[in-house]
């Protein structure tokens, strides 16, 4: 009776140490794209609105909040994405995802700050809706310049339009100077009460010298 070997199999053993692989739809992953795209957004919001009370440190937040935009841009759409996109639609998507961010801080500071800066806020409230739909529109893969001229476009158009002539409005009611807006400013101090005059007290006359001949002399 002859039994029949088997071929000895050669197994490779399993890698110890074999490193994770990054979860493109984990929720770290997720959070931290979406975190990107709004901290961006808040940033230029909040630098588009204050520029004119210190430019050159707004104009420093402005670029650092499209920075992080832009890292936000690259994580979710070239990082996350199930497909890459090619280097035109890559420079395409980049471009269009900064003028999104721009149109988002113009519609939120705007918004946000219209008390403080009402005509300043009138124009760019309006402006940024109309931005942000025509980025979003060029941005996205599903996007196509024929959406520009359809009913929820021009419903875009109207709104823009109504908040402008409602912010404008608004705004000739509202002194843009009797609101403080201090973000780290020198404190105003509260103007000092008017104080009336003091009346100066009349000099005392000097009592009259008597005259030589023992009576008071009077001058007339």
């Amino acid at each position: 009776m002859t039994t029949v070997l088997e071929p000895e199999r050669h197994q490779t053993p399993a890698s110890k140490h074999r490193r994770p692989t990054f979860d493109k739809k984990s929720l770290p992953a997720r959070y931290s794209g979406q975190m990107l795209y709004f901290l961006g957004a808040a940033l230029i919001a909040g630098a588009v609105v204050h520029y004119p009370i210190n430019p050159s440190l707004y104009a420093i937040i402005c670029v650092v909040g499209a920075f992080v935009f832009l890292l936000g841009t690259i994580l979710n759409e070239f990082v996350l994405a199930d497909e890459r996109p090619v280097l035109r639609q890559a420079v395409s998507l980049v471009a269009f995802s900064l003028l999104l961010s721009f149109g988002v801080g113009l519609v939120g500071g705007g918004i946000q700050h219209f008390e403080q800066f009402p005509e300043r806020s009138a124009w760019m409230t309006p402006v940024g809706l109309l931005m942000s739909y025509v980025a979003f529109v060029a941005k996205d893969s599903k996007g196509r310049w024929r959406h520009l001229v359809t009913p929820f476009a021009a419903g875009v158009v109207v709104l823009a339009a109504l908040a402008w002539l409602g912010m404008t409005a608004l705004a000739g009611t509202i002194s843009s100077d009797g609101h403080s807006h201090d973000h780290g400013s020198t404190t105003q101090t509260p103007a000092e009460p008017e104080q009336a005059p003091v009346e100066q007290d009349h000099p005392a006359e000097a009592p009259a010298e008597p005259a030589e001949d023992g009576h008071t002399s009077h001058s007339h």
